[in-house]
């Protein structure tokens, strides 16, 4: 389990936005290895993850894009039933709120890497020490 810095470009609830900032973000060489996003009424949230967050902040900036930052959980589980519901509950016995979470893993992938943002970081972080 690892801490990680999680950008989130706000933008325009349109057709093209996500498109629009993934290819400035690869002029950019800059790799995403996770990313979320909705619609959520004039101005949608795409999380993401990324192998250099202070750059992708200045190329978002550059783009006219309202950037945040924030430090997530970046925990890679076994690919198997219960798992994400041990976590859950973990963060729950330490009273440890999951603001959001989001995962994938490959197609018969033994792990999967699980996003979340929690409302205590450090807590969440002891609470699942040894996973």
């Amino acid at each position: 389990m690892a801490k990680a810095k999680q950008i989130t470009a706000w933008v325009e609830s349109k057709p093209g936005e996500l498109g629009r900032v993934a290819e400035a973000l690869g002029k950019a060489k800059i790799n995403i290895s996770a990313v979320t996003s909705w619609s959520a009424g004039s101005e949608s949230p795409i999380h993401l993850v990324v192998d250099s967050p202070a750059k992708a902040k200045k190329v978002l900036l550059e783009l006219g894009v309202r950037v945040t930052e924030e430090e997530v959980l970046r925990i890679t589980l076994p690919n198997k039933p219960g798992a994400l519901g041990d976590v859950g509950a973990r963060l729950g016995a330490g009273n440890n709120n999951i603001e959001y979470a989001y995962a994938t893993n490959p197609e018969g992938g033994k792990k999967a890497d699980l996003i979340l943002s929690v409302s205590d970081v450090v807590g969440a972080s002891k609470a699942l020490r040894g996973l």
